[in-house]
């Protein structure tokens, strides 16, 4: 999805209402917002137009990465009914977000294992396990693998 360059100031997208957001988005990108898209999900994606707007646009290398992510999701659910499961993986550095709690948590993948919260941990599952206080798949919790929360 490319979207049309706009001017869009990200701290009046944190201040539109729905109605607001769903009209910048029609003018940004052309087309109306799918019907199931939230406010919130209408303002991450459009602050993330805009700054990739004011950085200069998306390098090619991020784009392609992106799309063969993208790609993997689609294909996933055919996959997934063919009997063939997706699991992508996250590498060295990759840095991963979970909203718990009310919190938004930031998890560095790192060689061996994962840091949060300033904490070498050896597994994602060491991680959601600390951050929960139950046991849990580590790569389904953080949005690895389908299913996850």
């Amino acid at each position: 999805m490319r979207s049309a360059v706009l001017p869009l100031n990200i701290c009046q997208l944190e201040e539109a209402d729905a109605a607001a957001l769903r009209r910048l988005w029609a003018q940004s990108k052309g087309a109306e917002p799918p019907k199931t898209f939230t406010a919130r999900l209408m303002r991450l994606a459009l602050a993330r137009d805009a700054q990739t707007a004011r950085e200069g646009g998306e390098a090619a290398k991020a784009r392609r990465e992106w799309n063969q992510i993208i790609r993997g999701r689609c294909s996933a659910g055919a996959n997934k009914r063919r009997g063939i499961t997706f699991s992508p993986s996250a590498q060295d550095g990759t840095r991963l977000l979970k909203e718990w709690g009310g919190i938004t948590h930031e998890v560095l993948v790192i060689e061996g294992g994962a840091t949060w919260n300033g904490q070498s941990y050896s597994s994602l599952s060491a991680v959601a396990r600390a951050m929960t206080g139950t046991n849990r798949n580590g790569p389904k919790f953080f949005g690895l693998r389908e299913g996850g929360r």
